[in-house]
């Protein structure tokens, strides 16, 4: 029952501080998004919400993460940690796709390749469940809100990936 109870309590407090206090502050924390394409489709993994509340309604985001400012780090430094930190992999940034914000993040999408794919694997189970390519213009696939509309938004990049390589 104790171990329940901090369950409890420590859902309480991230809702409290990142859908509250952080919306009050109107602070817009830096984010990087990648779009990850490996053989014409598009990396994507179960949102963190899903993991974490247990929801069956599964939806999708693209790999990332925030930008740790107080380290000095820059936004493409971050798109190599939190792929490694969140699928083993190494990438290559291929471009900037650009920048979008609401009201708790500012949001820096980038498009990547693997540099190698068979590294790929879920690195933080308590976050995500799934790791998964798809095509980027399946509208079947439940991606979150924001990460369908600036799918839909980069899609013509996206799909034209190869032209950016190397």
């Amino acid at each position: 029952m104790n171990q329940k109870l901090q369950t409890i309590k420590q859902k309480v407090h991230d809702f409290f501080y990142w859908e509250v206090l952080n919306r009050l502050k109107g602070e817009n924390v830096p984010v990087v998004c990648i779009c990850l394409m490996y053989e014409d489709k598009i990396l994507a993994q179960t949102a963190q919400k899903n993991a974490t509340l247990g929801t069956g309604d599964t939806q999708y985001v693209a790999p990332g993460g925030k930008v740790e400012v107080r380290h000095g780090e820059k936004p493409y430094q971050a798109v190599h940690r939190e792929m490694k930190e969140e699928t083993n992999l190494n990438v290559d940034i291929l471009k900037k796709l650009g920048k979008d914000r609401n009201n708790k993040y500012e949001l820096h999408w980038y498009l990547c390749v693997p540099m190698d794919i068979s590294q790929m694997k879920v690195m933080e189970p308590g976050k995500q469940k799934e790791l998964k390519f798809v095509d980027p213009a399946d509208k079947s696939i439940n991606w979150t809100p924001g990460n369908q509309r600036m799918i839909d938004k980069f899609l013509p990049i996206i799909q034209n990936y190869r032209a950016y390589m190397k």
